[in-house]
């Protein structure tokens, strides 16, 4: 019982430190961001309006760090895990950036471009900008994204926050709309042209106009054990304006919202089975979740179809898997033939070992046995009832093509 105080104690520590560090972290880098429509926002309000209309009027309610110690172990460690999930971007931010200031590259990290559309306040904030003059001007951006998995595809929200900041860079190009948080010895740069950044940060000569640059894009997927590139992409004025009309949607929406001219649920939500419910924290008293949308949207089947081959796919691979090992085991057994060890491949070294078999209770001899010392016939019966132990009850999803 000590030693799971003094774990909780442990958790307790750290959440309410990551807590901290998080909020201020934000604060840091992205200020107030109640107060202006970033590239991240527009991304997750073309998934789903309602989520990130929510998530901008602040009525989600975020755990104090004065309050973990009044919460359970278990919902501790939920915290905990989540604010690991939400910092390890950040963290591999940190080791990223390393490794291209180690390349002497001429790089600007987080970079802010703001600016003003039809009265909505927009910002975007650059993980890392790359510039550079010699061959010709160029301009890389890099944006990272810290995924368990990494896609096959990128998603659209991270698409759109991409070219939103391509599509800012190169439309606020030559206005006063960039800045550059001050680190160490640099003070810092407010309210400048891009091509000013670049000359007080490298002194590199960029052109008056961004037609005369190479500017690309990149979204760096990263997860714990892998990486992939998705890019490149560049200035799309159309990409933008769907950026900024977005924008401007979200922003009134925000606005009547917290007015109180419309309720959460008037505001348009995302259909179909959509990753983003699974950790929208709004997603109790969806619309979604109370309509009969399924019967008439595309997606739906769309992922049923998906889901369904993969089943398929899998039960082909178990069987070939099955066949293969048979074939290696079989191979094995003709060379070696009582032997037992290794051969080696080019590549690989392979084995056959013998196991030892699973221990199990035979309940026929068993109830024999039992009775044999036992003379009541039912007290057997209830002695065995007694010992039976029943798994918890688990779920099972069928999918199957309707026909027509």
């Amino acid at each position: 019982m000590q030693l799971k105080t003094k774990q909780q104690g442990l958790l307790e520590f750290l959440t309410v430190g990551m807590l901290a560090h998080g909020r201020q972290d934000t604060l840091d880098q992205l200020g107030d961001r109640s107060q202006y429509i970033g590239m991240s926002d527009i991304g997750k309000a073309l998934e789903c309006l309602r989520s990130a209309v929510a998530d901008k009027s602040g009525i989600i309610e975020n755990i104090q760090p004065q309050a973990i110690s009044g919460l359970s172990h278990e919902k501790i460690k939920q915290v905990l895990i989540k604010q690991i999930t939400l910092q390890r971007g950040h963290w591999q931010e940190y080791g990223i950036q390393k490794a291209i200031t180690s390349t002497r590259a001429h790089c600007i990290p987080q970079l802010e471009i703001s600016m003003d559309y039809r009265g909505v306040p927009l910002k975007a904030h650059l993980d890392f900008t790359i510039v550079r003059d010699r061959p010709h001007p160029a301009v890389r951006i890099l944006e990272l994204k810290s995924n368990e998995h990494i896609p096959d595809n990128l998603y659209a929200s991270y698409e759109a926050q991409i070219y939103g900041q391509t599509g800012l860079l190169h439309h606020c190009w030559n206005r006063p709309c960039f800045s550059v948080p001050p680190t160490g010895h640099f003070e810092g740069i407010v309210n400048a042209t891009f091509p000013e950044v670049a000359q007080s940060m490298f002194d590199i000569q960029l052109p008056d106009n961004p037609e005369e640059a190479d500017i690309q894009a990149w979204v760096l997927s990263i997860s714990m054990s892998d990486i992939k590139p998705f890019g490149p992409y560049t200035h799309d004025p159309s990409m933008l304006q769907t950026c900024f009309d977005k924008a401007e949607q979200l922003w009134n929406e925000k606005t009547k919202l917290l007015s109180g001219a419309i309720s959460l649920n008037d505001i348009d939500h995302c259909f179909g089975f959509h990753p983003l419910c699974d950790f929208c924290s709004v997603n109790a008293g969806c619309p979604k979740f109370q309509s009969q949308f399924l019967a008439i949207d595309p997606d739906c089947d769309a992922a049923l179809k998906e889901l369904a081959d993969l089943k398929s796919q899998e039960s082909t691979i178990q069987k070939k898997k099955k066949e293969l090992e048979q074939r290696v085991k079989n191979t094995y057994r003709a060379i070696q033939g009582d032997n037992t060890g290794w051969l080696n491949t080019s590549g690989y070294r392979f084995k056959v070992a013998t196991m030892p078999g699973r221990k199990s209770f035979d309940r026929d001899v068993l109830h024999e046995k039992l009775t044999e010392h036992i003379c009541d016939e039912i007290s057997v019966d209830d002695v065995l009832g007694g010992c039976q132990k029943t798994s918890q009850p688990y779920e099972r999803l069928y999918v199957s093509q309707v026909n027509r």
